[in-house]
């Protein structure tokens, strides 16, 4: 996991803009809590440099700042903790370690992420890519980059789909619901006209019960079929307490092409209040999604692929 580097604040010199390094300055003028592309070598962080030449021609690179109150930050400081790069072979992140100039190098071809997933918590958000291998990858930034990080999501998205005709098989099929959240959501993925059909939805407010079995209330769920994946829009956690206020929110994109198998496991004990999990087989990478309903269209559609139920 990288981003949203903390720690201790840089020692702040005295220093004055007079006699000022001009590529200090500009680097310290731009900084700030958001992420920024990087479109030339003067504009790399210091520390990651080097790796440059083998970037540029990226079509997204990206410096990722060090969580550095604004007034602690110098020209010439050490502001940036982290790189990332995709293209269309693959995604590249760069990481500072300890020391003046170390960093480490990490390369993904997309062939082995098996799902790209956002979460966002009011000025909090990750990025994260799911590996079949089981594992995650995770940059963790500031949400005022949230407009950035969604074309970055769009081209990942771009890189895992495989098309196929299975929308309009389904199109008379769509999950009818009212909820202004999840609506919002629905409306978000649509924009460019982009197909989005809702597939299942289970509402917020109801009433459930935790592994304790105290009272909670269902955060809701909203799983869509967009032709070659499928876009899991949920809370981030299946129940709150009630009155509680829950800001959180995930959504999760599966190529179905990565679905090997799934299987659906029923809540402990069979007990009512109680959530069943559908779990996406991705290679080793198993994608768990709590149900408060059993979710009839999705399974039906995965059968209808030929996924294994296992």
């Amino acid at each position: 996991m990288f981003g949203l580097f903390r720690g201790r604040s840089p020692q702040r010199p005295a220093w004055s803009r007079v006699g000022a390094d001009a590529e200090d300055l500009r680097e310290y003028d731009a900084f700030g809590p958001w992420l920024l592309r990087v479109g030339s070598e003067a504009e790399m962080p210091p520390r990651f440099r080097s790796a440059y030449e083998g970037l540029k021609h990226a079509n997204y690179l990206i410096k990722i700042p060090r969580s550095i109150d604004r007034r602690d930050a110098f020209p010439g400081a050490d502001l940036y903790g982290a790189v990332f790069a995709m293209d269309d072979d693959g995604f590249t992140s760069l990481t500072a370690t300890d020391g003046a100039e170390g960093f480490t190098q990490r390369y993904l071809g997309w062939d082995e992420v098996a799902a790209v997933r956002t979460v966002s918590n009011l000025l909090r958000s990750e990025f994260v890519l799911l590996l079949k291998e089981g594992d995650a990858l995770t940059v963790s930034y500031n949400s005022v980059s949230a407009d950035l990080m969604s074309r970055v999501v769009g081209f990942i998205r771009q890189q895992l789909m495989v098309p196929d005709d299975f929308g309009p098989v389904l199109a008379n099929e769509a999950e009818e619901f009212e909820d202004f959240f999840f609506n919002a959501m629905l409306a978000e993925e649509r924009q460019g006209g982009q197909f989005m059909l809702p597939i299942h939805f289970e509402p917020p407010g109801r009433s459930c019960r935790n592994a304790q079995n105290r009272r909670r209330v269902t955060t809701g769920l909203l799983i869509l079929l967009s032709g070659s994946e499928l876009v899991i829009v949920d809370r981030d956690a299946p129940m709150r307490r009630r009155f509680f206020a829950h800001y959180a929110y995930r959504k999760t994109y599966v190529g179905l092409a990565s679905v090997r198998g799934f299987r659906v496991q029923p809540p402990p004990d069979n007990a009512p209040g109680r959530f069943m999990m559908l779990e996406l087989i991705m290679e080793q990478q198993r994608l768990g999604i709590a149900c408060f309903k059993t979710p009839q269209r999705v399974i039906d559609l995965l059968r209808r692929r030929g996924v294994a139920r296992l």
